[in-house]
This record gives structure tokens, sequence and C-alpha cells, in this order.
């Protein structure tokens, strides 16, 4: 039986339609059995400023609860969307704003010296 899941009310996300990192709101969620909302489910969030919406997997989302030290990049791992993210060769922290799905899959990280950087994920 799966566990219930709970992601983050708010996110910092790349919004499609404004083309900007924008803080984003969870705006619904629909269970995948219908009844307890799980890391298969799925989370719709809006753009503050566009109020355009985007759906993501439970999956690909950070939890509420989830611990905020960031974490080694390396392409071998999967991230969360919100996670924090230390890139040993930049030397500095990011935090995951978007995926963008592909072969190979990558995140789109938000650095807070170098800018927006994609970077494979899950190799």
């Amino acid at each position: 039986m799966s566990s219930t899941f709970n992601p983050k009310e708010e996110l910092e996300l790349l919004c499609r339609s404004c083309n900007k990192i924008l803080p984003a709101q969870l705006d619904r969620s629909i269970a995948e059995n219908g009844r307890t909302l799980d890391r298969n489910s799925i989370f719709e969030y809006y753009c503050t400023k566009c109020f355009k919406t985007a759906c993501f997997s439970g999956n690909d989302l950070i939890e509420s609860n989830y611990d905020e030290n960031p974490r080694p990049y390396s392409p071998k791992n999967n991230y969360y969307i919100g996670e924090k993210i230390l890139h040993t060769s930049f030397k500095e922290m990011g935090t995951v704003v978007g995926k963008d799905l592909g072969n190979p899959k990558k995140i789109v990280v938000k650095f807070e010296k170098s800018g927006i950087k994609k970077l494979i994920e899950n190799l």
C-alpha cells in the first residue's frame, strides 16, 4: 500500500508562459486511486503572476517536510522540484525549479551566481 504524500504549498517554478522563475501556489491535487494522495498523484500549481497552471507528478515534487540541507549534484541521481543542490564544480548552491523530459532527462536549476542552468539527471 502506498503512503500519503504532502507536497509543498508554495514553490519557485519556471513558468513556461512568463519564461521566468516565479512563485507558484498549489491549486489542486488528483489522487490516482481516487482516495489517497501519494507520489503517483498529480498536483497542479499556478503561477502567481500570470495564473497559468502546470501539472506535476508527485514523483517530481519535494515533500513539505523534506530536509532543507543541499544534496551534492551528480548526473546519476534523481532530484525533486524545490530541492536544494550543491554543484561541486560551480562551487555554489542552487534550487531545482523545473524539469525537462527527454533523453537524457534534465533538471532546471536556479543558481545564486551562475543563474539558470540545465543539468542532466538520472543518467
